[in-house]
């Protein structure tokens, strides 16, 4: 695939990734208000729930997860942007998206081993991923 093919479809890899990085920062705040707002009313009960901590705790180590993700997500789209205008930022963009790549085989292993119901946004995130890290080598090796 030549340069200029390349460069296009990152970019639109690119904005699809930065899309998708808001709505997972959106969804990781929303979760972590909900965690947090129930601590707040965890704390006001005299003697708290054992599944209401558990709850809880799902919620914020889930939000983390996801702003963790969404961050890596944003990142790599705005690497994509980058690498879309000039070949010679290529590399920083290959490396994130290795980065994103094995984070989001993780994720799903670990949607398979949970028997998440999420099985498809995470081979969603995996392919295209998958599909800026062809792209950001290829342009590498043709910049």
């Amino acid at each position: 695939m030549d340069l200029a093919k390349s460069q296009k479809i990152i970019k639109v890899l690119g904005v699809l990734n930065i899309i998708a990085a808001v709505f997972c920062l959106v969804v990781a705040l929303g979760l972590l208000g909900v965690g947090g707002l129930g601590g707040m009313a965890a704390g006001d009960l005299e003697a708290p729930d054992q599944d209401l901590a558990t709850g809880i705790a799902v919620f914020l180590i889930g939000g983390l997860f996801m702003l963790a993700s969404g961050v890596i997500d944003l990142i790599e789209g705005i690497f994509s942007l980058r690498a879309a205008k000039d070949a010679a930022k290529a590399k920083p963009l290959w490396v994130i998206s290795i980065i994103s790549v094995v984070l989001n085989a993780l994720a799903l292993i670990n949607s398979f081993s949970q028997g998440s119901q999420d099985i498809a946004t995470a081979v969603f995130s995996l392919l295209l991923s998958c599909g800026v890290l062809y792209l950001a080598n290829n342009i590498k090796k043709n910049a």
